[in-house]
């Protein structure tokens, strides 16, 4: 394929996380950028809802839909599902999916097989070619790192499913290791919490959004306060109670300390000269999980290093996908050759 035909190809870029899913079609904009999610008849197996419209009524269900999620701990569950979630979503695009070439953003701990397997995946929606290239390197194209100069880059990238650190030199991921320490885990641990300390039994949506108002590290001069909606285990009826930071700010730490360990195994395996550039660099943190308050702080004082927190945090690993056109557009028409 010759470099003018590639270049009159439309280019997509896809980030397919635990928590959201975002969709990049060149001249359209972001085109989605909702839950992980689909609703799907438990009769006709077609489905239902999708995305965020999915979302609501997790935890609702009766015998009529299943809700679906298309990772579970950061790691893919179905094939079949993901082809029927994109296919759903991108149905609506077939003109401008035709004969595109995709980047795909990919946890690096997916094995080839799965990688080929996704590859097919998304060909059979018509698309001409996919490349494929690892999520923590793309989070670090799109905080805004050159990462194909000279210098090594340390990314933590904290996901709702898993947190993955990785070290990327000339472009190319050189190590990494990853945890299950993630967004979920604190949702899961805030749900034991509260049914063991206060008898109140609430859902995964309710945590997460108890999470998300008073999670926090460093103490504020004003206690973070929320209110958690669920049901009273001694009065079997629906409840409220307010819970602070305070009442889960240990749990929040315990996961912040297990991707501390994660990190200094790794750093334990790295050259002493890559161990300088990172010193000198810093640690560049992406991913969701990072909005939390003291993120920055903990690291920093853990560590002894600068860390930075992204921008663009949350959509790094997209921003990063988009940013990668010319890359991808150059590898496929050296494999053409």
């Amino acid at each position: 394929m010759g470099t003018a035909n590639s270049k009159a190809k439309r280019h997509i870029a896809i980030d397919i996380g635990t928590s959201k899913t975002r969709i990049f079609i060149e001249q359209l904009g972001m085109v989605f950028n909702e839950a992980s999610l689909i609703g799907i008849d438990y009769k006709t197996r077609k489905v239902v809802l999708i995305g965020d419209e999915a979302k609501k009524f997790v935890g609702k269900m009766s015998g009529a839909m299943e809700i679906k999620h298309l990772l579970k701990r950061g790691v893919l569950s179905d094939l079949n599902l993901l082809k029927t979630f994109l296919s759903t979503v991108l149905s609506k695009y077939q003109n401008e999916i035709k004969n595109s070439i995709v980047t795909l953003a990919c946890p690096i701990s997916i094995s080839i097989l799965e990688r080929n397997a996704l590859i097919d995946s998304i060909k059979s929606l018509g698309v001409s070619h996919v490349i494929i290239q690892d999520d923590i390197k793309l989070a670090l194209m799109g905080a805004g790192v050159n990462i194909y100069g000279s210098d090594s880059y340390m990314c933590l990238d904290m996901g709702a499913g898993k947190s993955t650190i990785g070290i990327v030199t000339n472009g190319e991921t050189i190590n990494y290791k990853w945890t299950r320490a993630s967004g979920e885990v604190i949702d899961n641990e805030i749900i034991k919490h509260l049914k063991s300390k206060k008898n109140l039994l609430i859902g995964d949506l309710s945590s997460e959004a108890v999470k998300i108002a008073v999670g926090s590290i460093v103490k504020s001069k004003e206690p973070l306060k929320t209110k958690a909606y669920g049901y009273d285990l001694s009065s079997s009826r629906p409840s409220e109670i307010e819970v602070q930071d305070k009442d889960i700010s240990k749990i929040i730490l315990s996961v912040f300390g297990n991707i501390s360990n994660t990190i200094t195994s790794l750093l334990e395996e790295t050259q002493s000269e890559i161990a300088g550039d990172i010193i000198k660099n810093g640690l560049i943190v992406t991913g969701g999980l990072s909005k939390i308050p003291g993120t920055k702080l903990f690291f920093e004082n853990f560590f002894e290093i600068p860390v930075i927190i992204a921008k663009n945090a949350a959509s790094s690993t997209i921003e990063g996908a988009i940013k990668h056109k010319d890359i991808t557009f150059k590898l496929i028409e050296e494999r053409s050759r």
